[in-house]
């Protein structure tokens, strides 16, 4: 393809089947037939119509598709998220969070980032066992050659700013590789007792990643790994300028010791924002944390399809309140610095 005018997909998914990673089971647990990993959110939808989908929408999408889509878009290459695997931070029992990792990574190995360097892969890696994830995390980058891991966003028994998670991100510095938390677990967020999922997502998918980066920012992560690049997807941006200003307040009236301005985090250009390219409360984001921080997201195949895969591109190109410049960075090189790809 022309780089005259590229974009790079900072967050697209595939859609694992549990069929398609029991075939990666290592011993001692090879033929095992069980559900691989809890509900994404513990949703039970009264009604259908609450949680309709788009034509061709969250359409399992292999290699060969998602190939199609990037040249149909435009699009140089993508970087590709879990979907069931977005509830990965739930599992309980550490060894088997280290097996299902190397299962689902061997197959996304296998079947999408072997068959073209277009398509980059996220690891998944059991935080729930430290030093397995330090190796495993090394074996996805060396190894594999994917370019980022996800941390996750909901569901661990210890915030992801706990020390005891530091020795993942002292790796991920040294292999300098991306980190990123990505929403879409939403369970125990106090929205169970919703009644319509919408209200669920609408919620359930910034509230963690403000979550995240607080902890990050209060518990000093940041600070301790200056060089550690991560994202915040599928969220949006506003929550981002909110975070800032309740911890500015903290900072500057409750108390709160923290080495800098939170905004200043933005700044260093090492922090990452996904954002929805027909949300409002963009322009003002950029303002706060600046357009080098936001990229942009394809989300094939989940909200978008083939038929309308311009669809997130065309809302960022034919907004009237942002630079020009500040849209090409947004729908490209942002997401290079992002991944060094």
């Amino acid at each position: 393809m022309s780089t005259a005018r590229a974009y790079y997909d900072a967050d697209g998914h595939v859609i694992e089947l549990e069929q398609d990673i029991q075939e990666f089971y290592e011993e001692p647990y090879v033929g095992i037939l069980t559900r691989s990993l809890p509900s994404l959110d513990r949703f039970h939808t009264p009604n259908i119509a609450s949680t309709a989908r788009q034509p061709g929408t969250f359409e399992p999408a292999d290699a060969k598709k998602w190939l199609e889509f990037l040249d149909k878009a435009n699009i140089e290459w993508t970087v590709l998220y879990p979907t069931s695997g977005l509830a990965y931070g739930r599992v309980i029992y550490p060894e088997w969070a280290t097996a299902y990792a190397r299962a689902y990574n061997n197959w996304l190995h296998q079947k999408f980032t072997s068959v073209s360097p277009r398509l980059k892969g996220t690891a998944l890696i059991p935080f729930q066992d430290v030093p397995n994830a330090v190796v495993e995390l090394r074996r996805a980058v060396n190894k594999l050659g994917f370019t980022a891991a996800m941390i996750p966003s909901n569901g661990l028994n210890s915030h992801v700013s706990d020390r005891k998670y530091w020795p993942i991100y002292e790796e991920a510095e040294r292999l300098d590789c991306a980190l990123a938390v990505h929403g879409g677990n939403y369970d125990d967020l106090g929205f169970n007792t919703f009644t319509v999922f919408p209200a669920t997502r609408s919620l359930g998918m910034p509230f963690p990643l403000a979550i995240a980066f607080t902890g990050m920012v209060v518990d000093g992560v940041l600070d301790a790994y200056p060089n550690l690049r991560v994202a915040f997807l599928e969220g949006g941006t506003a929550w981002a300028p909110l975070v800032i200003d309740r911890l500015r307040r903290e900072r500057e009236y409750g108390g709160l010791n923290i080495a800098k301005d939170p905004e200043e985090y933005f700044h260093e250009g090492r922090i990452f924002v996904g954002c929805e390219g027909n949300e409002e409360s963009l322009t003002y984001a950029i303002t706060r944390i600046g357009y080098q921080s936001v990229v942009f997201a394809s989300d094939f195949p989940h909200e978008i399809s083939m038929d309308n895969c311009m669809e997130e591109i065309d809302e960022i190109l034919e907004r009237n309140d942002l630079q020009e410049d500040h849209k090409q960075a947004i729908l490209g090189e942002n997401a290079r610095r992002l991944y060094k790809a």
